[in-house]
């Protein structure tokens, strides 16, 4: 029977012998400092990201950052640039590989693809010496910072914005159960039935507009709750559910199926618009 240590030594000498042998793949094939990409990130207009069978399309119009792919929701503007910055990243080398030597890196089939623009990019296996990130991109094989594997394969719910709204969205009106507050002709906020300053519903508004959720997850139909329409300044209708559970408020969007998660204590922030004022004098 082998001893403890026997074995260790047989694993060392395996892992190293893996070491070697993969050396030797890229053995004479290393090249000096290249660029990366010859793309601008102001070039960019569209962003596909490949991984585990789904597809993530982001698309740029009028300098506004949306996902399209599998839903129609604005993009976090942060985050799409940090998938960006990959077009800049500093290499020291790269190395010449042929396709029968893909597997090995975890290329044939990637782990993940991303195509900026015209140019893709595919994602293997990490460095066991550096624990880089092998990319593959124009027939050559670069070693990178392993900071942009985990932003792409996170799904597209951690690559949009994380607010309620479009961030061009104004309301004129807001309606729920016997509440409404809207915009007089003066453009000035006031509510029916409630003895509640302009500005106090203007933060109230405003508060719908900006309160970010601190986890976006799938909803499953039919929506209940309290339904809250909003009235844009175009007269369009937007719709939402409002629901209050035992840990937390939930808004969902009934156009993307998509459930907003917020502390508890933000139901009545969004219930009662003359929720500032009753606050303060607290």
């Amino acid at each position: 029977m082998f001893s403890s240590r026997l074995l260790l030594n047989l694993a060392l000498v395996i892992f190293l012998a893996a070491l070697i042998s993969l050396a030797l793949i890229i053995n004479n094939k290393e090249k000096p400092a290249s660029v990366f990409s010859q793309l601008n990130k102001k070039d960019i207009s569209t962003v596909l990201i490949e991984h585990n069978n789904i597809i993530t399309q982001i698309d740029n119009s009028a300098n506004t950052w949306r996902i399209t792919k599998p839903v129609t929701v604005e993009a976090d503007d942060f985050r799409i640039q940090a998938i960006l910055n990959l077009l800049n990243e500093p290499v020291n080398t790269y190395y010449d590989i042929e396709p029968s030597d893909y597997k090995k890196f975890s290329l044939d089939p990637a782990l993940a693809k991303l195509k900026l623009g015209q140019q893709e990019f595919l994602f293997g296996s990490t460095s066991a010496v550096n624990n880089m990130r092998y990319v593959l991109t124009n027939n050559k094989l670069f070693l990178v910072e392993d900071t942009f594997y985990p932003l792409i394969t996170a799904g597209y719910k951690n690559l949009m914005r994380r607010y309620l709204f479009d961030s061009h969205t104004e309301f004129t009106d807001i309606r729920f159960n016997d509440t409404h507050v809207y915009q007089n002709n003066k453009a000035s906020w006031q509510a029916d039935k409630l003895q509640t300053s302009a500005d106090d519903l203007k933060r109230y508004v405003d508060n719908w507009k900006y309160i970010q959720a601190y986890a976006v997850t799938a909803a499953t139909a039919p929506y209940s709750g309290i339904k809250v329409t909003f009235t844009t300044a175009e007269n369009k209708v937007i719709v939402r559910f409002l629901q209050k559970t035992d840990i937390n408020t939930v808004v969902i969007n009934p156009q993307t199926g998509l459930s907003y998660q917020f502390d508890i204590s933000a139901f009545e922030s969004l219930t009662k618009p003359g929720f500032y004022s009753t606050a303060e004098a607290k």
